[in-house]
């Protein structure tokens, strides 16, 4: 046999073999598609006994096509991938790409090693492990193979998706027992590395931006994890629509808890009270923190017998996508911050509400405020009433879980 092949499929697709000066570089994409797809399948079907039928290669490369003549088409594709696999210096490469009887294989007459093959391997060595001495060695020797999905150019066709998918999923796998172990042997910054790498190809694979959380604040950096919470917080409300989920904001309130939760002198004390007069516009929080700011004023109502209002504002654009829904939430919320008071609270209730708190305001007061939001959107945004709709309630109705009487509604239909 002739030299052995390698080739790479986790992200890049390349080919070498000993003598040649790089790897040979190719994409799925552009004029060569069809030749290149054609190469990448046999490779990914090369332990086939008997090879691969010629009307299956037909198929998957022309599904649409009505030639009269798909068979000659098909080796003439077959011809100019063997020309272009000598043109890229490879030796003998007449028989990479083989044909008998109607059947087509990958260097029958060579070996072949696939990275794709060699991470699976490895990853399996790893999960069968139930310690972190005997599974931290094959695992982070796997997951540095790993430099993207499976033929990413072509991991959302039919012909590579189950496949990329598969490897994708142990992948995950991999990462989550992996990280799992870092910590546990005391390897933060590891487990914090290999959290930012899986983030980087899934941002919205939540489990390991706790974890990441988690690793940052045992490792002594609270604000960092601070930090990666209110990346993560504004990529699900803008591409998704929603919230971090409870186990985040668990970590969020570990991370507030080891900032400010410990003894501090009086300066540090003056220096973290201390409010510019320049400071202005609104104040967001989460749910949390706006539930407790709420139970401060009903506490604060009953002594004074003041007023307070909590003020809601829904879109009413159920008909646009997602992606459009969050650009327009992100507009509200960026006006709200500007027209409502310096300091006035204000958090987000599912994919499409916002609640006000006014607090010392009257119905009266919470109508004015209400046409003020609307005024800036229309003036900063040009949108119409019709896309928002106002309701106010007094805060000392809200005690009822799921009601809120006497509400009014503003500007909407």
């Amino acid at each position: 046999m002739g030299n052995t092949i390698h080739v790479t499929m986790l992200g890049k697709f390349t080919l070498w073999e000993e003598g040649m000066a790089k790897p040979c570089e190719v994409s799925l994409t552009g004029r060569s598609r069809r030749l290149w797809i054609l190469v990448a399948y046999l490779i990914l079907h090369r332990d086939r006994d008997r090879g691969v039928p010629a009307q299956e290669l037909i198929d998957l490369l022309w599904p649409d096509a009505s030639s009269g003549n798909p068979v000659s088409t098909l080796q003439n594709n077959a011809s100019r991938a063997r020309s272009a696999l000598t043109d890229s210096g490879f030796s003998d490469a007449r028989r990479l790409v083989a044909c008998e009887d109607g059947l087509y294989r990958w260097a029958p007459d060579r070996e072949t090693e696939l990275d794709s093959d060699i991470f699976e391997r490895l990853a399996r060595q790893a999960l069968s492990k139930k310690t972190p001495q005997d599974g931290l060695p094959p695992a982070l020797e796997a997951v540095q193979m790993y430099h993207g999905d499976l033929l990413s150019e072509s991991a959302a066709e039919f012909w590579c998706g189950s496949i990329s998918t598969y490897y994708r999923s142990l992948y995950i796998r991999l990462c989550r027992a992996a990280v799992s172990w870092l910590m546990e042997a005391g390897r933060m910054v590891d487990a914090e590395r290999l959290c930012s790498d899986v983030l980087q190809l899934d941002p919205a694979a939540e489990e390991f931006s706790v974890c990441l959380m988690r690793a940052l604040i045992m490792n002594r950096n609270p604000k960092k994890a601070l930090e990666h919470y209110e990346h993560t917080r504004q990529l699900y409300q803008e591409s998704f629509g929603v919230v971090p989920g409870a186990q985040m904001e668990a970590e969020k309130t570990e991370a507030i808890r080891m900032i400010y939760g410990h003894e501090i002198g009086e300066q540090e004390l003056g220096a973290f009270l201390s409010v510019s007069e320049e400071e202005g516009g609104a104040f967001y929080c989460d749910n949390g923190i706006f539930r407790e700011i709420v139970k401060l004023q009903l506490r604060e109502m009953r002594r004074s017998r003041g007023h307070a209002q909590i003020l809601l504002v829904q879109l009413n654009r159920d008909d646009l996508s997602l992606e459009r829904q969050a650009v327009l939430m992100k507009q509200l919320e960026n006006t709200l911050a500007s027209a409502l008071r310096a300091g006035d609270p204000f958090t987000r209730m599912g994919i499409s509400r916002y609640m006000v708190l006014l607090m010392g305001a009257t119905r009266e007061n919470a109508q004015i405020v209400s046409e003020r939001i609307l005024n800036r959107l229309q003036k900063d945004f040009f949108r119409p009433a019709r896309d928002y709709c106002f309701r106010i309630a007094d805060l000392e109705h809200l005690r009822q879980i799921g009601s809120i009487p006497g509400e009014r509604k503003i500007g909407g239909h």
